[in-house]
């Protein structure tokens, strides 16, 4: 049930203490595998809170997670673009009136922050940093402040344009980089996953002030956004600072994402080029998947761990130790809805030696169930990734954040590890007959352009 909270905002005067009423909601309260507890916030204009308070040391991560990434500028109706999601990660280190260019990374410098850094993806754009608990006042000042009051200046808009060009060029001469756009256009006929998030460069220099205004005034609202802060901290010294530095900030108006539906495959489908700096082949194979919110996100989770995650997996053992590859991995994408195999090969062997190899396990696994000490090791690995990083202040609330964005839940993350718990054998087994079918699959493979020849 929801409920108003009480604040204490007066001072204890002649035996009397003066309450008033805050302004947010408490939304809930849910208890975690250790025994401490995430708690949720709402305030009045949509922002969301959610707090974990943990006193072993007086740090704590403090992260801004807004509801925008590259599908919903390919998908509003006024862009119809992509690229500009990630240009307004660059932009927001830009400066305000208050605190002009440079200043916001002198100051949290001299905060001691750490870990500090954003992020753009398809479905969410994050900022976070890491600092000493008794400066949360002023990193929440900050925060606030760009959030509402970036200056976006025409002259650094062209400057930062040059920067995320650079950044594009870069990237391109990656060849992973190729294999991963390749399978996204490769896969998806219709769906905006098709397009990469830094856009193309004609995108990127094609932006203007004015859609960049309409970006930030839309998408950067507080009904768009979510606080997430765990460390040494607590409720009555957190809520009435976010009061203070958001609570003004007017709710916006934000435009739904509408996806077409996505055609089904019926038929492998097969990309192969040449990227004059790759050294040696990559390939990559995508199997469509239902989204994290599907129980069956959850065997095929264990699955990826079964296959790539410590010495004893599958991919490892029948990949990397026989010399085939130098890296092989398995796992779900989440956003789009993947299952991924990653494989950088050798120098003197091919993408089809690799891909028969993962054919081979695929084969065993549809053909019986996995014994049961590869079972206990798979879901012991997983419990021992997730378990260690979540002790991490920074690792949780990614954790929380990624979830929320991807599903509307939080507590997701958490749910999926709980659930490994109650799966057996015959459920990863049914997992990879259902989705692991050759008409499901994409395949893209990136070889070296030969010596003496232009690609």
């Amino acid at each position: 049930m929801q409920f108003k909270k009480f604040i204490c905002l007066g001072l204890v005067l002649v035996g009397t203490l003066h309450l008033e009423a805050a302004s947010y909601e408490k939304l809930g309260e849910k208890k975690l595998f250790n025994g401490e507890t995430v708690q949720e916030y709402k305030f009045p204009n949509g922002l969301k809170v959610l707090m974990v308070a943990r006193s072993q040391a007086p740090v704590l991560t403090y992260q801004t997670w807004f509801d925008v990434g590259s599908l919903n500028e390919k998908l509003d109706k006024k862009l119809n673009k992509t690229g500009l999601a990630h240009l307004f990660e660059h932009m927001m280190f830009r400066g305000t009136p208050q605190y002009p260019d440079g200043k916001f990374d002198e100051i949290t410098s001299r905060l001691g922050s750490d870990k500090q850094n954003a992020t753009t993806y398809y479905y969410r754009t994050n900022y976070y940093e890491s600092v000493p608990a008794y400066q949360l006042e002023k990193i929440m000042e900050l925060e606030a402040d760009r959030m509402a009051n970036l200056h976006i200046d025409a002259e650094l808009l062209e400057k930062e344009k040059g920067a995320v060009v650079g950044e594009l060029r870069r990237a391109l001469d990656n060849p992973n980089r190729l294999a991963w756009d390749e399978l996204m256009r490769l896969m998806y006929a219709e769906s905006p996953y098709r397009y990469t998030v830094l856009g193309t460069e004609e995108e990127i220099k094609g932006f203007t002030q004015e859609e960049a205004d309409y970006f930030y005034k839309t998408f950067y609202a507080p009904n768009n956004c979510t606080l997430i802060v765990v460390g040494d901290t607590k409720e009555e010294i957190l809520l009435p600072l976010v009061e203070k530095f958001y609570g003004k900030m007017k709710t916006q108006e934000i435009p739904k994402l509408e996806f077409k539906n996505e055609p089904a495959q019926t038929q492998e489908k097969r990309w192969e080029g040449k990227h004059p700096q790759a050294t040696s082949e990559v390939m990559l194979i995508g199997y469509r998947v239902p989204s994290v919110t599907d129980p069956d996100a959850i065997p095929l989770s264990l699955l990826s761990s079964h296959l790539s995650q410590g010495m004893e997996a599958r991919l490892r053992k029948s990949l990397v130790d026989k010399g085939i590859a130098v890296g092989a991995s398995a796992g779900v994408s989440s956003r789009p809805d993947l299952f991924e195999f990653s494989v950088a090969l050798s120098e003197k062997h091919t993408a089809e030696e690799a891909l028969k190899v993962i054919d081979r396990e695929i084969a065993l696994l549809h053909q019986s169930q996995i014994s049961k000490p590869a079972f206990e090791r798979a879901l012991n690995q997983e419990l021992l990734n997730l378990y260690g990083s979540i002790s991490d202040n920074n690792s949780l609330a990614n954790l929380f954040g990624e979830y929320l964005m991807l599903s509307g839940n939080h507590m997701r993350g958490l749910e999926i590890l709980e659930g490994y718990k109650k799966l057996n054998p015959s459920d990863l087994q049914k997992a990879a007959k259902k989705y692991f079918r050759k008409e499901n699959r994409s395949v893209v493979i990136v070889r070296p352009v030969k010596k003496g020849k232009v690609s």
